[in-house]
């Protein structure tokens, strides 16, 4: 069984709802059967350049009616503000597509894929990183089915997600056979999904593409390309209060290699060792300003101030 690592970024709490979300994207209602217009949810993803889409289109044939709008690989359904900051660091670059396998049964067509930038693996909160291919588009099998197709493939065993210390293991091994019928966890509205013929097919070799990381408001399909890649992220008490002292400047520079190392999944004081000691150096040359960290403090505030200490 072929395998491949993908950085867990959260466990995916909600990951029925980010399926669903999906639903909306492609403007079909998947929660109640009188369902209102669909509010087009945001998401955080890959989005394939032109020659990675023609590469797509030229090595696997669309077997369904309905092909996406769009080619992209979803990391995460629906960030919140914090959610959203840790892709700050990539927002707006490229990044390496690697397809592993093409899965496929009567009603979707999906590549599964990694993600990675030189760094390494990129960090995700779905499941089964995909870019579906195809779709049939009937009642209960729009592109967010592909999702489905996934949790179908994991009872067989052909698709396992394995947690270790470096991530998610991802096996991959063929398969090629009947589905029987499903009660999905990520659609119960239509469940129970029918039997169906299904085949999974992992490739020899991957085939590499490209695509830039995005949020899918900051997108602009006309020129391939992130027109929102600044984040605003909210601010704690200790960082204003630091980055208004005399060394503003060194825990600026701080801040955003503790934001590279989370969202790169690197080691904090491996990677960020220099600049933790000029800040140290810095703070402790301005006591007059930076004496009150010397303080009990009241409670803890957040991630940041526990990376300051260690």
């Amino acid at each position: 069984m072929a395998s491949f690592f993908r950085r867990s970024m959260l466990r995916p709490t909600a990951l029925r709802s980010a399926a669903l979300g999906l639903s909306a994207i492609t403007s079909v209602a998947m929660c109640e059967a009188e369902a209102k217009p669909a509010k087009k949810m945001e998401f955080v993803g890959v989005f394939l350049d032109a020659k990675s889409r023609k590469q797509l289109e030229e090595r696997f044939a669309a077997v369904h009616a309905k092909i996406p709008d769009q080619s992209t690989v979803v990391l995460k359904y629906n960030p919140t503000a914090d959610e959203l900051s840790t892709f700050a660091p990539i927002m707006g670059h490229n990044v390496k597509i690697e397809v592993k396998a093409l899965a496929q049964d009567e009603h979707t067509q999906a590549a599964v894929v990694a993600v990675s930038t030189e760094h390494g693996a990129v960090q995700y909160a779905v499941e089964c990183p995909h870019v579906t291919l195809s779709y049939s588009g009937e009642e209960g099998y729009s592109q967010a089915y592909a999702n489905v197709l996934f949790e179908r493939l994991q009872k067989t065993g052909s698709l396992t997600l394995e947690e270790t210390d470096e991530g998610i293991n991802v096996g991959l091994g063929a398969f090629e056979g009947e589905l029987t019928a499903f009660d999905s966890k990520l659609f119960p509205f239509y469940s129970p999904f029918p039997a169906t013929s299904a085949k999974m097919t992992v490739l020899d070799e991957p085939l590499v593409l490209s695509g830039v990381v995005c949020s899918s408001t900051g997108y602009d399909a006309e020129t391939e390309s992130c027109i929102a890649t600044e984040i605003k992220k909210p601010e704690c008490g200790f960082c204003k209060f630091m980055k208004a002292g005399p060394c503003g400047k060194q825990f600026t520079a701080w801040e955003a290699c503790l934001d590279e190392s989370k969202a790169n999944g690197e080691d904090f004081l491996e990677k960020c060792g220099g600049v933790t000691l000029l800040l140290r150096d810095c703070v402790d040359a301005n006591p007059e300003y930076y004496s009150v960290l010397n303080e009990p403090p009241e409670s803890a505030d957040d991630d940041t101030d526990e990376a300051f200490d260690a």
